[in-house]
Formats: structure tokens, C-alpha cells, sequence
């Protein structure tokens, strides 16, 4: 499949490369992952995803900005209605931009006054650039928020609710930056090996986070990521887990379900009354079958847990809620 900017978030995409995104979405829930894939379970898109699509086409083109803003334009745009007395036709006009779309023209402005922020903005370089390569036998997909060719830059835009603000992680058991919160070192370690791909290059290239935050006043950062050791750790993981959720995805085994997110209790079936003890998490049960996926009769994205179910292909992939 030869992907383009029209196709790369598309279901045919997802089933023909794995993506950092989709990988994040089978580590912490196959069943889930699975109805999406399938299309019977769709995301409803949180304000944080589109204010950070909003945030990023602004960086693409005013073209990709403004087909943005024209697709979402009840959630970008206060409005009211206006009848012409003559012909009764009402009209939707604009009244100014929601409270969240006002900030975000707060971030771009703040990323863009910045000396720093603007001389990497203004490099010769291809906005959203797509590459694709292969890790552990497995096709992958990857869409850059700018690459610089000239020193081999990759550059990837990130709305941070707070930039130095610690987040608790059940994984490592503590707090972290919202660096390892979200999986931004995944992400840089597989944007550099699918980059070396394509280059023909055996160094890793230079990635670079440039953060805004959505604080009153925004704050600001550029963070580099290029840490080797680090990359090798997060390879050996996706090395481990990679094969079994391929199996998952073609078919081989059944998805199981991770029992806490939002697909897992719009689906949840009770077969026995439990003790209270197996509420604390050394007594709860392993992961179980999706059963919801045995179901023909059970469509999850017809019902009101689903969330909307408007054509979402405008709508970046996934970067986790409070992030994009």
C-alpha cells in the first residue's frame, strides 16, 4: 500500500502498517485495539486531540489549517444563526472561537515570536513527511511533524498541558515527565530507526520535541531526545510484545481485554458474583478473551458509549488525550 497525506489515517492503513499510536493502543488494551481496527468501536474525539490538530496544521500550510478549521467548525466556532427576512434562509455565522481555540492561537503565537522555535520553524524541510520501514519483521508507518533533510532533523510539535509537570507512571512506579508519560522516547526511538531506513544513514538522527503549554500564560521548550541507550531499551520492548500483537492482528489468537478502559466497560458482561478482595490488583483475575468480539450481534460504535461517529479521518492519530 503507497500511502499518502489522503490515506495515512485510514482503517486500511492501520491493518497494512503498525504505527507508534496503534502499538501504544494494543499494549494497553488488544480488545479494544481490535474493535477499532475492525470498526466497531470509534474514539470520540476529545477537545485536546482536535486543539492539537488545530495547533499542528497551523505548522503544516494555511491550506491544511483552513480545511481543518472548515471541518470542525462547530467545535472551533462560537455562532449564531441569522434569517434573511426576504428569502427565509438562515445562515451560520461566526462569532469568535471557542475558549480552547483562543488559547491555542495563544500557543502558536508564543512558538512563533520565539527566536529559537522560529529559526527551527523556518528550516528548509517537508511538513508532515511520511516514511515507512519495517522493525522485527512488521511494516511500520511514520508521519513527521517536519524532517529536515540538511543534518537529517526530525522535529515533532507537542501541546503539553504542563511542561514540567510530573505524572504518576504504573510502570516504572513513579513520577515521570510527561516525556515518559506519553511514550515520546517510543516514539523518537522508532522515528529514528524508520528515518535510518530511509536515508540510507547508520546514525541516528537528531529528534527534537518543541513543547507548548496550555497554560494561561503558555509555557515553552525545545527538548532533544537522542539518548542510544535509551532507544536500545525501548527496541528490546517492542521486540518482545511485537510478535504476539501481530498474531493478535492477523487473526492467529484472540485479543484479550485489559478489563478498565472505555471499550472494556461499554462491553462488560458479569458471569459471577466475586469476592471484594479481587478489587486490589494482586488479586485480580488475568487478562480475559474479548467476548464482545464472538458477538456478530454487538455493534459497540452504534451505541452512545462509542462516542460520535462523524468521519474522524481530519483527526490525527492518536497521541494520548492530554497530549498531541
Amino acid at each position: 500500500m503507497q500511502l499518502t497525506r489522503d490515506n495515512y489515517y485510514t482503517p486500511e492503513a492501520d491493518w497494512a502498517y503498525m504505527s507508534c499510536s496503534q502499538y501504544q493502543g494494543w499494549c494497553e488494551c488488544e480488545a479494544k485495539q481490535m474493535a477499532k481496527l475492525q470498526g466497531r468501536w470509534v474514539d470520540e474525539p476529545k477537545e485536546a486531540f482536535l486543539v492539537g490538530n488545530y495547533f499542528h496544521t497551523h505548522f503544516e500550510s494555511p491550506e491544511a489549517h483552513a480545511q481543518f478549521c472548515q471541518e470542525h467548525f462547530q467545535e472551533i466556532y462560537k455562532t449564531r444563526t441569522v434569517k434573511d427576512k426576504t428569502t427565509g434562509l438562515e445562515t451560520i455565522i461566526p462569532t469568535g472561537k471557542r475558549a480552547a481555540y483562543e488559547q491555542a492561537d495563544k500557543m502558536i503565537d508564543v512558538a512563533e515570536r520565539d527566536p529559537l522555535i522560529r529559526s527551527l520553524l523556518d528550516l528548509p524541510g517537508e511538513n508532515e513527511m511520511i516514511m515507512t520501514g519495517e522493525l522485527f519483521g512488521v511494516p511500520w508507518r511514520i508521519r513527521v511533524d517536519k524532517y529536515v533533510p540538511d543534518g537529517r532533523l526530525i522535529i515533532d510539535y507537542k501541546t503539553v498541558a504542563n511542561i514540567n509537570e510530573l505524572k504518576w507512571s504504573n510502570e516504572l512506579r513513579e513520577k515521570v515527565t510527561f516525556i515518559d508519560a506519553y511514550g515520546y522516547m517510543m516514539r523518537a526511538a522508532v522515528y529514528s530507526e524508520i528515518e535510518k531506513q530511509f536515508s540510507g544513514s547508520t546514525t541516528d538522527p537528531h529528534f527534537i520535541i518543541i513543547a507548548i503549554s496550555k497554560q494561561d500564560y503558555p509555557d515553552k521548550d525545545v527538548l532533544e531526545l537522542n539518548h542510544r541507550q535509551r532507544y536500545d531499551y525501548e527496541l528490546e520492548q517492542i521486540k518482545e510484545r511485537i510478535q504476539q500483537i501481530q498474531r493478535v492482528k492477523d487473526g492467529a489468537l484472540k485479543p484479550t481485554r485489559c478489563g478498565n478502559c472505555d471499550y472494556c466497560r461499554a462491553t462488560k458482561r458479569l458471569f459471577a458474583i466475586r469476592p471484594y478482595f479481587r478489587l486490589m490488583p494482586e488479586f485480580r483475575e488475568g487478562r480475559e478473551e474479548d467476548y464482545a468480539a464472538d458477538d456478530p450481534g454487538e455493534t459497540v460504535a452504534d451505541t452512545p458509549e462509542a462516542g460520535a461517529m462523524g468521519d474522524l479521518s481530519a483527526v490525527r492519530s492518536a497521541d494520548p488525550v492530554e497530549e498531541n
